[in-house]
């Protein structure tokens, strides 16, 4: 690596500071798909990771075969996930972190992990592009 390289690496991690950033489109898509699905299909059961929590869970299959787990955890189920994301290179200096929500989607492996607080920008812990995505947005609908 040239010090050019360095320098280019160093701006870039700096633009993290610029947080927190628009949630991008397909986190957006994909969230409120799985949102949706939990709200139609889920089943709620009392308990999660904070007091009052419940946790809403759907396993489904679609017509090709894709077995999904979806799951939720928090106060409530909410319609939407947060319209801002943290930039992922500060995830690790925050921690111990504890978020309101965790949205996970299997698929049948975890391909979908994002966690948020309502008053706080939304942590992407697993994003993995994918058919599943088509999937989940025709199962949604």
């Amino acid at each position: 690596m040239t010090d050019d390289d360095d320098s280019v690496i160093s701006r870039v991690y700096r633009k993290a500071e610029a947080t927190p950033v628009v949630t991008a489109p397909i986190l957006t898509e994909m969230g409120e798909a799985a949102l949706s699905l939990l709200a139609r299909d889920g089943a709620k059961t009392d308990g999660g990771a904070n007091p009052g929590d419940g946790t809403w869970r759907l396993e489904c299959e679609t017509p090709e075969g894709v077995k999904f787990d979806v799951s939720l955890t928090g106060p409530d189920l909410p319609d939407t996930i947060p319209a801002e994301s943290i930039h992922p290179t500060l995830i690790p200096a925050e921690r111990p972190w504890v978020g309101e929500y965790r949205l996970i989607v299997c698929a049948p492996l975890i391909v979908f992990d994002i966690y948020w607080k309502s008053d706080a920008p939304l942590r992407i812990m697993t994003f993995c592009r994918g058919d599943w995505e088509f999937e989940l947005a025709a199962l949604a609908k």
